[in-house]
């Protein structure tokens, strides 16, 4: 296997596999399972920055927006990739924005292109909350380019 070098300004990444039960029955990853595909490479991203384990014991994330662009079709035999970094940040909440590619030879082919803002929640409040100095302290030392304030 060869290196993959990420796309500009993205230094997260992460394999993601096509399943069977992915496709549509045209044999094309179905639309809905980019979502997924999002969702799982935003986890292990929070996860690997140890910010967030996805407990909801005490602050917790909830996706409020999201934007997603698609711009080519997935099939089972692609080599596909999720690219993850922040790309803003707010008082209460921020965006991460997010690319699938499929690899092609040493190319990288864009799938999908998503923007999606996060909430930090304080599940014992019931209620929105700001973002803790820590992880913000994380995720502007680990991005490679600065994140929008």
């Amino acid at each position: 296997m060869t290196h993959l070098t990420p796309p500009d300004g993205f230094r997260h990444h992460l394999p993601m596999p096509v399943r069977w039960g992915d496709m549509d029955a045209l044999g094309h990853v179905n639309n809905a399972t980019y979502l997924t595909y999002l969702e799982q490479a935003r986890l292990t991203y929070f996860n690997d920055l140890g910010l967030w384990d996805a407990s909801v014991n005490q602050l917790g994330l909830i996706m409020a927006k999201v934007v997603l662009d698609y711009k080519l079709p997935l099939v089972s035999t692609d080599d596909v990739h999720v690219f993850t970094r922040t790309a803003r940040l707010g008082g209460k909440s921020f965006d991460t924005e997010q690319v699938i590619v499929r690899r092609v030879g040493e190319q990288l082919e864009t799938a999908a292109h998503g923007i999606i803002t996060l909430v930090v929640f304080d599940y014992q409040a019931n209620r929105s909350t700001a973002i803790p100095h820590a992880w913000r302290d994380k995720l502007i030392s680990y991005e490679p380019v600065p994140i929008q304030t």
